[in-house]
């Protein structure tokens, strides 16, 4: 099933869209049953539609976001509200693509969407063994500066990018004050946006971008591999010693091309 970029772009514009991603369930909010209506809102499937059954479901497409753009090294969001399933990844293609006619290029959602030559996960957030903590707040930065610097060429205003990366930017136990600042960077955004205000603003901030639940967890640099994430218990992340599935070599690649050095002696 083709879903429609225009559909999502304006679902983000929505407070229950977000309370969805974030798997906020405050005040009783049913964040699982909401998520399956926005899974079909998406799919432009009418909720009413006394002929859609449950076996119908396969047919819903996850929607998936491209940031910066799809040129060298990018991040793909694939998003699946049906199953509360989000997935961060690492892409690129092996031969250069020609420069996009229209911003669709920068819209990973038609039938004819190439699939990417090289495709990593990063992290994902589920309900069960989730480990979503991958990046660094300074990579958020760097990615959101490069929509700001080509605006017309993605269907999302930077800021919804932020606040859609937000979700994935891990803290040590050490960073509490970093944490807090950067949260109050997010509600001024929900708040700008239209979409949290006070008091719900900051609470949707913090359940945007949560603390790590463990209080050992530190980033720390690594000469051959950058910036690792972990602790005692490394399942919160795969940014670290303890696993062999994050792409350090091509992350590190992808840092590079983002202009990011807020290693020692700025290194990449």
């Amino acid at each position: 099933m083709e879903l429609a970029w225009r559909t999502l772009v304006a679902a983000t514009r929505d407070p229950q869209f977000w309370r969805c991603y974030a798997f906020d369930g405050d005040d009783g909010f049913d964040f699982e049953a909401a998520g399956e209506r926005l899974a079909r809102q998406l799919n432009e499937v009418d909720v009413a539609d006394e002929d859609w059954d449950e076996e119908d479901e396969d047919d819903l497409s996850s929607a998936r976001v491209i940031l910066p753009a799809r040129r060298g090294w990018w991040l793909k969001l694939e998003l699946n509200f049906e199953l509360a399933l989000h997935v961060l990844y690492l892409q690129r293609d092996d031969e250069e693509r020609d420069e996009p006619d229209d911003e669709d290029e920068d819209w990973d959602d038609d039938e004819d969407y190439a699939v990417p030559d090289v495709s990593v996960e990063l992290g994902h957030w589920d309900q069960a063994r989730w480990h979503p903590f991958c990046l660094r707040w300074s990579e958020l930065e760097a990615v959101v500066a490069q929509l700001r610097a080509a605006p017309d060429r993605h269907p999302l205003p930077p800021e919804v990018g932020m606040l859609l990366l937000a979700r994935w930017v891990g803290h040590g136990s050490d960073e509490t004050a970093l944490l807090d600042e950067r949260r109050a960077v997010l509600a001024g955004t929900f708040e700008r946006l239209g979409l949290f205000h006070g008091a719900e603003a900051a609470r949707m901030a913090a359940q945007l971008m949560q603390a790590v639940p463990e209080d050992d967890y530190a980033w720390r640099w690594d000469g051959g591999r950058g910036w690792l994430l972990g602790g005692d218990y490394a399942g919160y992340s795969i940014r670290n010693d303890s696993h062999g599935r994050f792409p350090f070599p091509e992350f590190t690649e992808f840092r590079r091309q983002l202009g990011v050095a807020d290693g020692p002696d700025g290194q990449s």
